[in-house]
């Protein structure tokens, strides 16, 4: 008959599953100050990811803001060029004023030269707004972000709006 094993008393087996846990979390704590953990940022390690490159977002926020702003700019200049056109160009430039806000810029492009004849300068000013419109649909279109999609679409419905107004 086989010898019978000595038996082992709950204490030890505790003792022994304490001591263990302790053991992996001070080896986990060594290892993570060898491949830069998250306490000491300065230091990079080997698991520690790069920054992220500008998103593609960001690029057609860019781009959308420098349309909105040269259509702002426009409105802004037809308001001042032609009388008869003030209250139309004041209006779309506040509109392009808030859009620009609204995706963190300000609408700064030079003002262009407007034309003195009214029914040119308004045929140019509501061109330009299309555009934008169509700039706005394509880029909600593209947009990664729901989000950014969903304010760059409002955007181009104020402007569908204005033009519905405007006949």
């Amino acid at each position: 008959m086989p010898a019978r094993p000595t038996p082992v008393s709950r204490r030890l087996v505790l003792t022994g599953g304490i001591g263990g846990a302790a053991l992996a979390l001070t080896a986990c704590d060594a290892i993570d100050d060898v491949l830069g953990g998250d306490s000491d940022p300065g230091v990079s390690g080997a698991l520690t990811p790069t920054a992220p490159p500008a998103d593609a977002d960001s690029t057609l926020v860019e781009d959308v803001l420098a349309a909105i702003s040269s259509t702002g700019a426009l409105a802004t200049a037809t308001a001042a060029a032609v009388p008869g056109l003030a209250r139309l160009g004041s209006r779309l430039a506040r509109i392009h004023g808030a859009h620009a806000s609204e995706l963190g810029g300000t609408v700064d492009a030079e003002a262009p030269t407007v034309a003195p004849d009214r029914a040119a300068a308004r045929a140019a000013l509501l061109a330009a707004e299309s555009d934008l419109q169509d700039t706005l649909v394509g880029a909600a279109r593209r947009a990664h972000s729901g989000a950014l999609a969903q304010v760059l679409a409002s955007m181009a419905a104020a402007l569908a709006q204005q033009q519905a107004v405007l006949g």
